[in-house]
């Protein structure tokens, strides 16, 4: 135990974080996660034991949630920090690309990822003036994205203290900045305006900034990042990463995690004892190009639609469940639950049901969450609140649900198949496809005569034709 929370409810956290924001905490890096959880805790002025409630329950606002991805980040930088890097982006990659755009696109994309609070996209900046006389004539973009609103909204204002400037010069501090007071210096506002900040999380499928895609990228500076994923996620990144860049595009990770990049398709050169990372395009069946025009007007095409049509609904639910149980037919029965102060667990289960079968979703979801309350690690009740959330539409919110089920437990069939259905809604085709593929794992480890648990009766061999059928009429979409 540790603060009093379980290591069940360690790894239910560990999962909820990875599942909400991409970040990974292994068993190393266990003390970090129960600080950042602790200090977010803090400022909600309650302790870890019921913020981690909060969280297996699924009530944190998005307030809460930005805060807590806040608290469990590092902005540790400073100006030209790793020198070695810099010099070489200074002497041999910036006046590469220069040579080759001077008299023609005069175009330059770089994008920092991970950006922090801002001095390491600034120190770009810094660099493009000094070695384009003529930058005001070119189309340059310095994009600067980061999951962490606070670490933006530092790096927006552009006022650094003198921690900041522990890798530079007096003579740099005085070239392009102006002093606030006697401990903070402002950027000035010729730099300031080369760079635009955006929050991105790096675990999003496609990559956008007022609505438009994050492509054709030159520099890409990654750096310190990529620790915070699991290796499977990283290696997701990198390729989305591969994508998002320009052929002979280069990019910059920290020394510790350029392991993650032995088997991708970039290139590794050794530039004065400096690895950076090149593109030079093949074709090969690894990396497979990606048509930018066409996905940013599917995106638009799909923003029109949600905006005009929220509620569209592009596919019919696979299945339709019962919520009463074949045991109660007097409805009389939530008379007398909702009458007497009852602890039996089961009573709220079935009376869930039986308000969720007459159409009253509001009251069945608080009696499935005051079961929820008094037996958080039993999966069933997170199922029948994925249920009833599809009922009313809460799309959203019935994948959360059936995630937790999931979490708690792993073989949990029919929570993996009505997943699938919902991505299907959701048009996420790819994660669709991997909740039937794990569906069909399970259900092969079965006897095709089997009943499957919550399943209205449904045999394995049943639910084995209707995923086939799913996927003979097309709707994973193309892959």
């Amino acid at each position: 135990m540790i603060n009093n929370i379980s290591k069940n409810m360690l790894d239910y956290i560990t999962r909820f974080i990875e599942e909400s924001f991409g970040l990974y905490f292994c068993e190393k890096r266990l003390k970090d996660l129960i600080r950042g959880v602790s200090n977010a805790a803090k400022q909600k002025n309650i302790d870890f034991e019921e913020y981690a409630n909060l969280i297996l329950l699924n009530k944190l606002s998005e307030k809460d949630l930005d805060n807590l991805v806040n608290c469990l980040t590092i902005g540790e930088t400073y100006f030209f920090r790793d020198e070695k890097l810099f010099e070489v982006i200074r002497k041999e990659i910036l006046p590469a690309i220069i040579h080759d755009r001077k008299y023609t696109s005069k175009s330059l994309k770089i994008w920092s990822a991970g950006c922090s609070s801002g001095e390491e996209v600034y120190s770009i900046a810094i660099l493009i003036k000094e070695l384009i006389s003529d930058y005001k004539n070119w189309d340059i973009q310095i994009i600067a994205t980061d999951i962490n609103d606070s670490f933006l909204k530092k790096a927006k204002k552009g006022i650094y203290s003198e921690w900041s400037f522990r890798g530079v010069d007096v003579d740099f501090k005085n070239k392009y900045f102006d002093r606030v007071d006697h401990m903070r210096y402002k950027l000035k506002d010729d730099i300031m305006k080369l760079v635009k900040f955006h929050r991105v999380n790096l675990v999003d499928q496609v990559y956008r900034t007022d609505k438009r895609l994050i492509n054709n990228i030159d520099i890409l500076f990654c750096r310190n990042v990529l620790m915070y994923f699991s290796k499977d996620q990283a290696q997701e990144i990198l390729l989305r990463f591969y994508n998002t860049m320009a052929d002979k595009g280069w990019l910059a990770v920290a020394p510790t995690e350029s392991f993650l990049l032995n088997d991708t398709a970039f290139m590794p050169v050794n530039m004065e004892g400096i690895f950076l990372y090149y593109k030079k395009f093949k074709t090969n069946e690894f990396v497979k190009p990606i048509d930018t025009n066409d996905i940013e007007k599917n995106l638009l095409i799909e923003d029109e639609i949600n905006k005009h049509y929220p509620t569209l609904d592009m596919h019919k639910d696979m299945t339709k469940k019962s919520f009463i149980p074949s045991g109660i037919k007097d409805m009389e029965v939530e008379k007398e639950l909702l009458t007497e102060d009852k602890n039996n667990i089961e009573e709220f289960e079935k009376l869930s049901k039986s308000f969720a079968n007459q159409g009253k979703f509001e009251d069945a979801i608080k009696c499935c969450k005051q079961a929820i309350t008094m037996d958080k690690m039993n999966p069933y009740y997170y199922y029948l609140l994925a249920s009833i959330q599809q009922e009313q539409g809460h799309i959203i919110e019935a994948i959360a649900s059936l995630k937790k089920a999931i979490y708690l437990d792993a073989d949990f069939v029919m929570a993996y198949f009505d997943l699938g259905n919902l991505n299907l809604k959701q048009k996420k085709y790819k994660e669709a496809l991997k909740n039937f593929n794990n569906t069909r794992a399970l259900l092969s480890q079965l006897n095709e005569d089997d009943i499957l648990p919550y399943s209205e009766e449904m045999t394995v061999g049943m639910l084995k034709q209707i995923i086939e059928s799913i996927g003979d009429g097309g709707c994973y979409g193309e892959r």
